[in-house]
């Protein structure tokens, strides 16, 4: 009977101690979020090389700048991000109304801030650049030149001002830059306006190098690109995480090797 007791006595010495350790870890528990309660956020894209490039064998249908910091953030913060391909005036009113959470490699505008949420630090830039068709680059080198000509342009798009205000301009909407450059080429326009490095990546790979080449007059601009949020996402909540962690992955230097890998640009 002694020993009996005394083994019961040591039994409930042992329960008591592994409670006391549970006990004592709950706070370090307190807060963290399960993986799989983390929202799946979808994000609206489209091509637009070399940030976002038709890749049929990737799970998003896409490879690029884009996507491989998309692919970081998933990393670090342990959500999904799913990606969905509409055309770029779709994408913006699907962030208007909510229906997705976010858009990348957005400019940001007055217009756009009032149902956007733009989050963290622009992570990338662009710079517009005019081209004409070969042999005729110098017949424009000043902005006054681009009056009495048909200018392209991609649709939605923000470039410069006073370049997107400019009513007195003949300007042509078209959906995509290789749209663009094919028009021209054609010698349907007479000039184009696009983005840099899109449009030398675009040019290299329709083959264009001796169709068309940039004016003379270049504007000297650039145009920061961002994430955002639509203001309407049920998940807007999550932003200063994803802004966090891409200010991070800006500072870290990881964006800049990603950029690095498809331009070339240390």
């Amino acid at each position: 009977m002694g020993a009996g007791k005394n083994g019961e006595r040591r039994l409930a010495t042992v329960v008591w101690l592994l409670a006391a350790l549970a006990a004592a870890a709950v706070p370090y528990c307190v807060g963290a979020v399960p993986a799989e309660s983390a929202p799946a956020l979808r994000m609206a894209t489209e091509e637009w090389p070399p940030f976002r490039i038709n890749n049929p064998q990737s799970e998003s249908g896409f490879r690029g700048i884009d996507i491989d910091v998309v692919a970081a953030l998933q990393e670090r913060l342990g959500v999904k991000i799913l990606i969905e391909r509409h055309p770029w005036a779709r994408a913006l009113e699907m962030m208007r109304s909510g229906q997705v959470d976010l858009l990348s490699g957005v400019a940001r505008t007055a217009e756009r801030e009032i149902f956007m949420r733009y989050v963290g630090t622009s992570y990338c830039a662009v710079r517009p650049r005019f081209f004409t068709t070969g042999g005729r680059g110098g017949e424009i080198a000043i902005y006054e030149h681009l009056r009495g000509k048909t200018i392209g342009y991609s649709l939605h798009s923000a470039y410069f001002e006073p370049f997107d205000s400019d009513t007195s301009l003949d300007k042509k909407g078209l959906s995509t830059e290789t749209q663009l450059l094919q028009a021209l080429a054609l010698k349907r326009l007479d000039l184009i306006i696009g983005t840099e490095p899109n449009l030398s990546y675009d040019i290299a790979r329709l083959g264009l190098g001796g169709a068309v080449e940039p004016t003379a007059y270049q504007p000297n601009r650039q145009t920061d690109l961002f994430l955002a949020f639509s203001r309407k996402s049920p998940h807007l909540e999550f932003a200063d995480r994803v802004a966090e962690a891409l200010d991070r992955l800006v500072g870290e230097g990881v964006v800049r090797g990603i950029v690095a890998r498809y331009t070339g640009e240390p």
